[in-house]
């Protein structure tokens, strides 16, 4: 009696064994193709430190831009055109405008006597 409880205690874990090896076998097979997190994760880093690359730069370029545009309208440096007070644009009609009302009564601020400054723009 006790040898045959062995036998079927010893059948019935052999049998669990082939079980557990079927199913190892099978979770293998599901993950040979598998690829692992820490390459992903690698990958995934090395994207992303591109696409911040890539942007900095679009930025910077677009600031680039913007500052070329910019300073396209200012006169080149040390340059005084004497036909700007004769032109008949939107800045001289705002100065003929301001002209119109200082003369006709209406307080304007008052400004400030310019500071002395050196040529780097420090007070002297």
């Amino acid at each position: 009696a006790a040898r045959d409880v062995a036998l079927a205690d010893n059948q019935r874990v052999g049998h669990e064994i082939c079980e557990l090896q079927q199913q190892l076998e099978s979770t293998n097979a599901a993950l040979q193709d598998q690829v692992p997190w820490n390459d992903i994760q690698l990958v995934l880093d090395q994207a992303h430190g591109d696409m911040v690359s890539t942007t900095t730069r679009f930025w910077n370029t677009i600031d680039a831009l913007q500052n070329r545009r910019l300073a396209s309208y200012l006169p080149g440096s040390g340059v005084i055109h004497a036909d700007w007070a004769e032109q008949s644009g939107p800045v001289t009609q705002g100065h003929d405008a301001l002209l119109s009302l200082s003369e006709s009564n209406v307080p304007l601020p008052s400004q400030q006597e310019p500071s002395a400054t050196n040529q780097f723009g420090s007070l002297v």
